[in-house]
């Protein structure tokens, strides 16, 4: 009799153990990549609907965008200063990949359907490799995104070189001569073996708008 309940006992033990410790392996799974780590791997479907991983340009220098075309800071970069649409074709050109992601999650009012996006980006002139919807928020989180836009950057053997904003100037201020492109530096000293400098800065824009 004894021995039954005390089973019952530890047995009820575990599961609340496992259920309090639930929580802290959560967020040791989210935290996010540091610089000079493997960056993740992932796969999300296109605005086609079609899958990309990341393991599908291995050996090839990436660039991950987050984006929202409701976010005045991402009207700003592409539509009204067109920094980003510049800096994909350019880059583009030299044999880089550029990941567009969009983690708005389906129910929040910022969200565009696939069929939307293509004619906004269109519009805008953009020139990504690849625009990949993440409704979840999965690869979001699992990158530790915190903005539209915010940059992170892979170099060709795997690793995230640069995590942070798109330039140093939040509030479109300053002129083309005056500001820094982080993102064009972090590409221009990996295109030439050099190092990235700096490799971590403070991104700025609307917040992600997660699940």
């Amino acid at each position: 009799m004894f021995g039954g309940s005390i089973k019952k006992l530890m047995g009820f033990s575990l599961i609340m153990g496992l259920l309090l410790l639930w929580p802290f392996v959560l967020m040791s799974q989210e935290n996010p990549p540091e610089i000079g780590s493997a960056a993740p791997d992932f796969t999300l479907n296109c605005l086609d609907g079609k899958p990309h991983s990341l393991a599908d340009y291995k050996g090839k220098i990436i660039v991950l965008e987050w984006t929202n075309p409701n976010c005045p800071y991402v009207v700003r970069v592409y539509k009204t200063d067109k920094i980003i649409p510049e800096l994909q074709k350019k880059y583009s050109e030299k044999g880089i990949i550029w990941l567009t992601i969009n983690s708005t999650h389906p129910d929040h009012k910022d969200y565009v359907p696939p069929e939307k996006l293509k004619e906004i980006y269109a519009e805008w002139q953009a020139s990504y490799t690849q625009y990949l919807m993440d409704p979840e928020g999965q690869v979001g989180r699992l990158y530790g995104a915190k903005t539209t836009p915010h940059i992170f950057i892979i170099n060709a053997e795997g690793k995230l070189v640069y995590n942070g904003a798109l330039d140093d100037d939040p509030r479109g201020q300053k002129s083309k001569d005056q500001k820094v492109n982080y993102v064009a530096l972090a590409l221009e000293a990996l295109l030439n073996g050099k190092e990235v400098t700096p490799a971590l800065t403070q991104p700025y824009g609307c917040t992600v708008k997660y699940k």
